[in-house]
């Protein structure tokens, strides 16, 4: 039992800090960490795993362009930030309820969380910088969603339901 606890608790601490580490370079580095985080994890373990990140954020630069802060976790592009919390949590979560169809759940709980991502992300700065939605939409068409599409397809070639699969 305390084994079990210790390596939850280490994965947790390693995947957050790899988002911490990786975070300043950009939102996708810490996406692509804690979308693994989802795929290899149990949901609590993570939710704490990107709970961790944005309070690490709160007073080291993890947050993209090195940043940090409460203005910047709940600024206009803070969706995104918070949105993580989410889409870990449901992969995670799809991935347990589904345990006879582990490639299918988390297919659909990236599918999903990408749409979570976005449309989280895009209403918050709409409604924060008082733009359209379809104006931030479109400025978020392109290089983002690609990014994060790769960022997924990583977490499902990294998963360990295709390894037990293939």
């Amino acid at each position: 039992m305390r084994n079990k606890t210790f390596r939850r608790v280490c994965g947790v601490l390693l995947f957050a800090y790899a988002a911490c580490l990786l975070g300043g370079y950009g939102i996708f580095a810490a996406v692509a960490v804690l979308l693994l985080a989802g795929v290899a994890m149990d949901p609590l373990c993570a939710l704490s795993s990107s709970a961790l990140y944005l309070l690490a954020g709160i007073w080291l630069p993890v947050y993209p362009d090195s940043t940090h802060g409460l203005d910047v976790l709940f600024g206009a592009r803070g969706g995104f930030l918070l949105s993580l919390l989410f889409c870990t949590f449901l992969i995670a979560a799809l991935r347990s309820g589904l345990r006879g169809h582990p490639i299918l759940a988390t297919l659909a709980g990236l599918c999903v969380s990408f749409l979570l991502f976005f449309g989280i992300g895009i209403l918050w700065q709409s409604i924060r910088t008082e733009a359209t939605f379809s104006a931030v939409l479109n400025a978020q068409v392109g290089k983002p969603m690609i990014r994060f599409g790769l960022c997924s397809l990583l977490a499902l070639f990294a998963s360990p339901s295709l390894y037990r699969a293939v």
